[in-house]
């Protein structure tokens, strides 16, 4: 066989680590090439950590099921291939009965596992994946949680005020007061992801065109039009270049940051927003209160898809119920 014809014959080896995730070193050589492929593959750094979470997990299973002390980053390959069906209905099992985990959670770990094989299969360590078969719990399905658009404008409202701050705390707010203010209007006003807005640039900022580019999963670019009230908030803060959004160091944003600061503000405001206590607001809600309203506008799923960055059609369907009864309340309501 020539060496051209060899080259097709296994996947090339992605031997550079690209992601800096915790508890990288904890795992086995295969698992860390497995993360290596993810990387040359492009998935996001958050992913790969859930992933690597995940395999943590099973490990921390597989030492209580057998219990002997189990080191992850000392497991021999020709050992972990020897894990077979049963044991992978074993771990759900555990999922569900012991850890009473959600079965959205129970998903993951699954899926997670079964990634692990797959690939392990694809460069011809093992001929069978234990996790292809096991039966898996059924989602219930809900409906986004959103805000409504009275609910989005006392929100907003009150987020750039200095209610339910002591003096200090407003002092210290008004540094990121407008900076704050434009994240929380972009996750609401945009539906781009909060791993989107950390990375905007202002490159990706157009105020002519009232646009900006967005990467996405994948690396997946999108163009994303900006509402009028994001054009004169951007505009104030614009800068030349770098990172729309910055830390006190300078450097960019990270999305545990973005998390952390929209929770201080839904917790200080709680007490003046009923809706707040039952609606667990999180940057990905406030996507979903970006799609819910335009569905609510009577805009086509297509679009909105578009304008979301869904890879499919059917994960924005979802919001095609609440249009729906939208117009069932508007025929209902006539005479």
């Amino acid at each position: 066989m020539s060496i051209f014809r060899q080259l097709g014959q296994s996947p090339t080896k992605v031997d550079a680590r690209r992601f800096n995730l915790s508890g990288y070193e904890r795992m086995p050589g295969f698992i860390q090439r497995f993360l290596n492929h993810m990387a040359a593959k492009h998935y996001s750094e958050q992913t790969a950590q859930r992933y690597l979470y995940d395999f943590l997990d099973f490990f921390r299973w597989v030492e209580t099921a057998s219990a002997s002390e189990v080191d992850p980053s000392s497991v021999e390959i020709e050992s972990f291939v020897e894990f077979d069906h049963a044991g992978a209905e074993a771990y759900a099992t555990y999922l569900a009965l012991e850890l009473d985990n959600a079965a959205s959670v129970i998903n993951r770990k699954l899926s997670s596992m079964q990634s692990l094989f797959h690939f392990l299969i694809e460069t011809g360590v093992t001929g069978t994946n234990p996790f292809q078969t096991v039966e898996r719990p059924k989602r219930a399905k809900r409906n986004p949680v959103y805000l409504t658009e009275s609910e989005w404008l006392d929100f907003s409202t009150l987020v750039r005020s200095n209610v339910g701050m002591s003096d200090r705390e407003a002092a210290w707010y008004e540094r990121n007061r407008e900076r704050d203010f434009l994240i929380i209007q972009l996750l609401g006003l945009s539906g781009i992801r909060v791993s989107e807005l950390t990375g905007l640039d202002w490159s990706d900022i157009d105020l002519t065109t009232r646009s900006m580019r967005v990467i996405g999963k994948g690396d997946k670019e999108r163009i994303v039009p900006l509402a009028a009230p994001l054009v004169a908030l951007l505009t104030e803060w614009s800068s030349e270049r770098g990172p729309v959004f910055k830390n006190d160091k300078g450097e960019r944003l990270s999305v545990r940051t973005v998390q952390h600061m929209l929770k201080r503000h839904i917790d200080r405001l709680k007490p003046y927003l009923s809706f707040l206590v039952h609606k667990q607001v999180t940057p990905h809600k406030l996507r979903h209160t970006f799609a819910s309203r335009l569905a609510m506008a009577g805009v086509d799923v297509l679009t909105i898809q578009q304008l979301l960055g869904h890879e499919s059609v059917a994960t924005t369907q979802v919001y095609a119920h609440i249009g729906d009864e939208k117009k069932i309340q508007a025929i209902t309501g006539l005479l």
